[in-house]
């Protein structure tokens, strides 16, 4: 494998972290360096812009690892991302949201469902605690809705029994 040499200014509090993680895994710097680069990117270096890597070396510090801080200074030094990043974030984070939100309400249409009841979309709101606009959205984004029917010579959208296979489908695409 062919190596270039790339000149990389880190914080002193990043760099101390890394140089105390290659000293415990008895590395130099570069190979510990190298090795998490490769490691959480998965591709080389030629793909990734410097001020893009940089970034994204801080938001993965930032993120998934607690500082290991010598002993001798105490205070963090996080540094901010780039804007994209952030942007990339919070998108991740909002679709994560989301998710979840959907999640919670096919578990809670299928448990009504699997006891014997055909909710309406309120009645799933009080069980839920859930606006019904947002219950609607995320179940149509799955393509679940509530249809227009009869039940008990009561008209209404019902969530229907015959919906139970379209909502182990959806809870088996979201895990």
């Amino acid at each position: 494998m062919a190596l270039e040499n790339t000149t990389l200014r880190l914080p002193t509090q990043l760099r101390a972290i890394a140089e105390e993680r290659a000293k415990a895994a008895r590395h130099s710097l570069a190979e510990e360096l190298r090795s998490a680069l490769e490691s959480h990117y998965k591709m080389n270096a030629a793909q990734i812009s410097f001020e893009d890597l940089e970034a994204r070396i801080r938001q993965h510090e930032a993120e998934f690892h607690s500082p290991v801080v010598p002993a001798e200074r105490e205070e963090k030094e996080i540094l901010p991302a780039k804007p994209s990043v952030q942007k990339e974030l919070a998108r991740v984070e909002k679709a994560s949201q989301e998710r979840e939100e959907t999640r919670k309400i096919l578990l809670g249409l299928k448990d009504l469902l699997e006891s014997g009841t055909q909710p309406m979309p309120s009645d799933l709101e009080k069980s839920l605690g859930m606006p019904s606009r947002l219950i609607g959205r995320r179940l149509g984004q799955v393509g679940i809705r509530a249809k227009n029917t009869r039940i008990r010579d009561k008209s209404g959208r019902y969530f229907l029994r015959s919906l139970l296979p379209k909502i182990e489908a959806a809870l088996a695409e979201l895990s």
